[in-house]
């Protein structure tokens, strides 16, 4: 071979070498190319999975959350056909559709949310492992049954597991249609990203819809505690109370039983002494003041044993509206003395009550007087009944308030009303209320007051309806 010829097969060498040079160099812009792409996918999915998240954040409400990730899901995954986010319901063993995205609803897709559930990552099914997951004997019975749906049977999908630590919660789905290599392995860590923000900010919302009702069940808790403990101070009080009315009306009968005979004694030594004296003598005016004084503690030994044993008296249907009326008329001359106004309101539908009247009438007694002298420069009185029914299925009461505009009851004096030979008024016992509170006791009823200092004081009494 001739160097000319040596040297054209050299030249062919070299030219052959710089084709498979420049191909190998296509190929590597290619690669790089390919890889500057993927790098830009990836920074915008990364991108898109903040954003994601920022909104999941903000979001209040599991609707709002379902909704935004099934449209967010559509435009993470370009070419997919149809995105649907199942929730396992409270008691976590039905799934039900709660937001789907594009060309509606796959039924196909409870099967796939199914096992994306009980799956511990993110899952990409393609061609026969779809097919043996749908469990369909061939493509024309799954068309049957996604016959409207144009991306059903899908050729392939992304499940995405929604789950809290070992919690399930759901799963998403994302359907790729008829194009086969839609979907490739590297989706599936952001399948997986969006399914796990998605849980996180839905149970966000459940454990703060949780916590709201927690504390509302506290509070109401709280409250009832708090009223229960009223309730429980309340009668332990009333027990004290009632302990107190029998040590003080076993003390009263004893004292009243001692000082009884020597007190008759003595007013009758007075009696015959006066006899004695003549009518102009000046003894008689210390006589009377002896007499007069005498007199008043008789009266205070009778009310003593009253409140021990009170009068005696027949069970009768008793009507209440005509005994505070009787009252009414009985202290009439009082009333107008004291320039006091009277107005009654009387409910005429309240109804008879089984009492004694005598007794009944004595308490309404000590009331009204009571409130008249609250009011030494007039004022008005108010009496009022009325029948509460506070349940249909409890019994109704007889409710009786008598309200003056007085001079009102000191603070300090109101706990202790109640109390035997607690007063406040300079010639009073301290027995009036103590009856009359033994004597509502006595006939299942309750007695209570309320007042402001100069604004007057307003007597409750409530009385079981127990007779026609």
């Amino acid at each position: 071979m001739s160097e000319l010829e040596q040297l054209h097969s050299h030249i062919r060498d070299l030219e052959e070498r710089l084709l498979v040079a420049e191909a190998h160099a296509a190929k590597l812009v290619a690669e790089a190319e390919q890889q500057r792409m993927r790098s830009l996918e990836l920074g915008a999915r990364l991108s898109a999975i903040l954003s994601i998240s920022a909104a999941l954040l903000i979001s209040r409400d599991v609707d709002a959350i379902v909704q935004l990730v099934v449209q967010e899901a559509m435009d993470l995954f370009p070419g997919t056909n149809a995105v649907q986010l199942f929730l396992l319901d409270h008691e976590g063993d039905r799934l039900s559709l709660r937001a789907a995205a594009a060309n509606g609803e796959c039924r196909c897709g409870h099967v796939l949310a199914e096992l994306a559930v009980l799956s511990p990552r993110a899952m990409l099914l393609t061609g026969p492992q779809l097919e043996t997951a749908l469990q369909c004997r061939n493509a024309a019975e799954l068309g049957l049954t996604c016959a409207a749906q144009e991306f059903c049977p899908p050729s392939n999908a992304l499940l995405g597991p929604l789950r809290v630590e070992s919690t399930r919660m759901g799963a998403i789905v994302l359907y790729g249609g008829p194009q086969a290599t839609l979907y490739h392995p590297r989706d599936l860590p952001f399948v997986q990203a969006l399914a796990d923000l998605t849980a996180v900010a839905i149970d966000e919302v459940l454990q703060r819809v949780r916590a709201t009702t927690l504390q509302r069940d506290l509070a109401l808790t709280q409250s009832l505690h708090a009223e229960a403990q009223a309730r429980l101070n309340t009668a332990q009080a009333q027990l004290l109370q009632s302990a107190k009315l029998a040590a003080v009306g076993e003390l009263s009968a004893s004292v009243a039983h001692e000082i009884n005979n020597p007190l008759y004694a003595a007013r009758n030594s007075l009696y015959l002494v006066e006899q004695d004296i003549a009518a102009d003598d000046p003894q008689h005016a210390f006589l009377a003041i002896a007499q007069q004084e005498l007199g008043r503690i008789a009266r205070i030994i009778t009310r003593m044993r009253d409140f021990y044993r009170p009068t005696k008296a027949e069970l009768a249907a008793t009507s209440v509206n005509t005994l505070l009326r009787e009252t009414l008329e009985l202290v009439q001359t009082h009333l107008r003395h004291g320039h006091i106004h009277a107005i009654a309101n009387l409910d005429p539908d309240v109804p008879f009550t089984v009492a004694h009247a005598d007794q009944l009438r004595q308490v309404f007694l000590n009331i009204i007087l009571n409130a008249c002298d609250a009011m030494p420069h007039g004022g008005d009185l108010q009496v009022t009944t009325q029948l509460l029914q506070t349940r249909p299925d409890a019994p109704a009461t007889i409710g009786i308030y008598i309200a003056d505009t007085g001079i009102g009851v000191p603070p300090e004096h109101l706990p202790h009303l109640f109390e035997p030979f607690y007063t406040s008024k300079a010639q009073g016992t301290g027995l009036g209320l103590a009856i009359s509170a033994h004597i509502v006791t006595q006939h299942s009823g309750r007695i209570t007051v309320e007042s402001e200092q100069g604004q007057g004081a307003t007597f409750t009494i409530l009385l079981p309806v127990n007779g026609d």
